[in-house]
Order: structure tokens, then C-alpha cells, then sequence
């Protein structure tokens, strides 16, 4: 019986080998479509307050985290090779934290150039701070965190291996479409059965919207194979991050936020590859024994 490992060695090289072909990825897929549609049908409307939502959307998407776990492991690789390990945490974590603390602080600085005060504004959305707060919790360290361990730390991964893109970018870059779009797919029967979004052209909008963000987040792990970086940053865009009122919120992430974005992408890639960490390995697709 051959011992799995999560690196294996070939030749000069290691790689990220995934031992199973296709029954995993139909795992998560299955399960989390069933999931997110099952959960808002039979249980939001239950719910009588904003703490009791939020608590169930942490458990849900603690779930769907479980399945990615669990497809990973069936596969023969642990998590920390494909970037949720204790060293991604805190630089992934500070690298989020540090682009919206300059946002604000560049925010701020715009207002009192324009001779106002500044002053907190939180959306109306939430019934208090502490509210707020909470939602930082579920969509930060559950919503954001669970879709991109799933979908990019494995799902992403085992695509790139199954496509044999390890070191080919032609195809590597074509394994992370066909994930993204995968992602997207089994997000359309909840916006349809539960966003009540039931035209064709509506429809092809949420699947377009859907697949430039999957794009954009599926870049960017790829650039940084930190699933903490790229979940905490997921879960701000449902959030409300950049609290100083009256800030010009697009204007602000266009002329600051993204080339921030890129300049911290680039530099910890450079940082982080320049160490050879394992989880920069090719992704293979261990062939099966006849």
C-alpha cells in the first residue's frame, strides 16, 4: 500500500500530488450546491434576528470548509501545502488588514482636505456596531474563508492537476477558468430559486459578475497561494470595511486600493517564492494503476 504524502518528490522537483481523479471534486460540488440552496429554502426564515442569521451563515460555511477538508484529504494532500497553514495566517490576515487601514486612513485624510469632520458611518444594514462586528466574523473568518479554501485551495488545485498544468500556464490558466466557471454554475440555482433572478439576461449577468470575481480571486491565489490572504479579502466584499463617512468609495479602491492590491500581491509572491515554500510546488494528478 503506498504511503500518501502531500509533497512528492520527482525527480529535482516536488509537486502537489492529488491521488483520486474525479470523486472528491463531485463531492464538494454536490454537497455544496445542496447546501447553499438547502439552507436559505429551510432555515434563514426561521430566523427572528440578525445574531441568529449570522450564526447559521458561519455554520454553513463551516460546513462547506468541512467538505473542501474532507475532498482534500481524500486526495492525499493536507491543507498547508495548498495555503491555509499556521505561517499563511498572519501574514495573510495582515496584508487584508493593512490595504482597508490604508483606505481608511486615505479616506480620512480626503475628508479633512475637504474641511469636514470625520465621523464613522456604518451601513444601515446592521441593527448596531456590535452587529457589525459579528457580520466581520461571518463573513471574514467563515464565508470568505470556507469558498476559498473550497474552490481555490482545493478545487482550483485539483483542476490545474487534472488539466496537467503544473507547469504549462497555457493550461494552468485554463484549469482556473474551468474552476471559476464550475464556481459559478453551482451558484445559479440559488440566485434563481432563492434571489428570485429568473430571466435569461439577468441570469447571464449574475454568472458574468460571478466569474470576474472568481477570476480575480483565482489570480490571486494563484500569484500568492495563501488561501487566509485571498478569504479574508473574499469576505470584505460583503462587508463594510471602510467605515469613514462621506469617503468616495470607488474613486478611493481605484486610485489606492488596487494598485496597493497588486504592489502587496507582487511583493509577497516575490517573498514567499523566493523561499521555496512547498505550497509554490507544481500540481500533479497522480496517475492511476491498471
Amino acid at each position: 500500500m503506498t504511503k500518501r504524502s502531500t509533497l512528492r518528490s520527482t525527480g529535482e522537483e516536488s509537486s502537489i500530488e492529488f491521488e483520486r481523479r474525479l470523486g472528491p471534486p463531485a463531492l464538494l460540488l454536490g454537497v455544496t450546491g445542496l447546501i447553499i440552496i438547502v439552507v436559505p429554502l429551510a432555515i434563514y426564515p426561521h430566523l427572528e434576528s440578525q445574531f441568529g442569521f449570522f450564526v447559521v451563515l458561519s455554520a454553513t460555511f463551516a460546513a462547506i470548509a468541512g467538505v473542501g477538508w474532507v475532498a482534500l484529504r481524500l486526495d492525499g494532500v493536507a491543507a498547508r501545502a495548498v495555503g491555509l497553514g499556521r505561517k499563511h495566517v498572519l501574514t495573510g490576515v495582515l496584508a487584508v488588514v493593512g490595504l482597508y487601514v490604508l483606505l481608511n486612513a486615505v479616506g480620512a485624510g480626503v475628508v479633512l482636505f475637504s474641511g469636514e469632520a470625520i465621523s464613522i458611518e456604518l451601513s444601515d444594514e446592521y441593527a448596531s456596531a456590535g452587529m457589525w462586528a459579528v457580520a466581520g466574523i461571518a463573513y471574514l473568518a467563515f464565508n470568505g474563508m470556507a469558498e476559498e479554501f473550497a474552490f481555490r485551495g482545493y478545487l482550483q488545485n485539483k483542476v490545474i492537476a487534472l488539466f496537467g498544468g503544473g507547469d504549462d500556464r497555457i493550461r494552468k490558466a485554463g484549469a482556473i477558468f474551468v474552476g471559476v466557471m464550475l464556481f459559478a454554475l453551482i451558484h445559479i440555482p440559488q440566485r434563481v430559486l432563492i434571489g428570485g433572478v429568473t430571466s435569461p439576461v439577468a441570469i447571464a449577468q449574475s454568472l458574468l459578475g460571478i466569474v470576474l470575481l472568481g477570476l480575480v480571486l483565482g489570480v490571486l491565489y494563484e500569484y500568492t497561494r495563501n488561501v487566509v490572504f485571498v478569504g479574508v479579502l473574499h469576505g470584505t466584499f460583503n462587508w463594510q470595511p471602510i467605515v469613514v463617512a462621506g469617503v468616495p468609495v470607488s474613486e478611493l479602491a481605484a486610485v489606492v486600493g488596487i494598485p496597493t492590491l497588486i504592489f502587496t500581491v507582487w511583493y509577497y509572491r516575490r517573498r514567499a517564492s523566493g523561499t521555496n515554500a512547498p505550497e509554490f510546488s507544481p500540481q500533479r494528478q497522480r496517475e492511476v494503476s491498471r
